[in-house]
């Protein structure tokens, strides 16, 4: 086991040190440039839109398997590790991603994922509009969606897209939820739909 502690920040770590810290410890963390951070709190209404968002994500992944005859395979996850780049390490856990299905025990990383989208909560907006745009570009993440929620569910949500792979990010679209219409109604990387009701905090049965 690492040596890394609760507080790794002081000193930049490997890829492989970050891994070897305690499970429970290193959800709650990111790694940037070797240096060790905490994530930060999530209100519940965060960790409820994220997940509608990976159902969302999966249902529609699982409309496009079939069409395509199982010739394409994808997954959906919520907050896990992908990694960026290695050298100096740096992974961040987006709190829903849509990527290609891998083998058993092989880290996901940026060249898999597909779509990366962050929640927005008040703390975290400068790092996920500045930082992790940046980061997730630079690693060629093709999709990216920011997205807004009060108590009650989703409010908004923007997607940016990379143009020919290359840095960084246009703006696709924003929708809101006081505007009418879909919550998302996305073509590209396939169809993806979600309604505004399937994202809120409690949605109805």
């Amino acid at each position: 086991m690492s040596t890394v502690g609760a507080e790794p920040r002081h000193h930049p770590v490997s890829w492989e040190e970050f891994l070897d810290l305690d499970s429970d410890l290193r959800r709650d963390l990111e790694i940037v440039e070797g240096y060790v951070f905490p994530r930060g709190r999530r209100a519940r209404e965060h960790q409820k839109v994220a997940r509608r968002l990976s159902a969302a994500l999966e249902a529609a992944a699982v409309e496009r398997m079939r069409d395509s005859g199982r010739a394409e395979c994808y997954e959906t996850n919520t907050e896990v590790d992908v990694l960026l780049w290695e050298h100096p390490a740096t992974a961040r856990k987006p709190d829903a991603v849509l990527h290609r299905c891998l083998p058993d025990f092989e880290q996901l990383a940026a060249e898999h994922v597909v779509v990366a989208v962050e929640v927005l909560s008040t703390w975290s907006q400068r790092r996920d509009r500045l930082h992790k745009m940046a980061e997730y570009a630079a690693a060629g993440i093709p999709h990216y969606w920011l997205v807004e929620v009060d108590t009650l569910g989703a409010v908004s949500v923007e997607r940016y897209a990379l143009f020919g792979g290359i840095a960084p990010y246009r703006h696709i679209d924003t929708t809101h939820r006081d505007m009418g219409g879909p919550a998302i109604h996305a073509t590209d990387p396939f169809p993806i739909e979600a309604l505004w009701r399937s994202l809120e905090v409690a949605p109805p049965e």
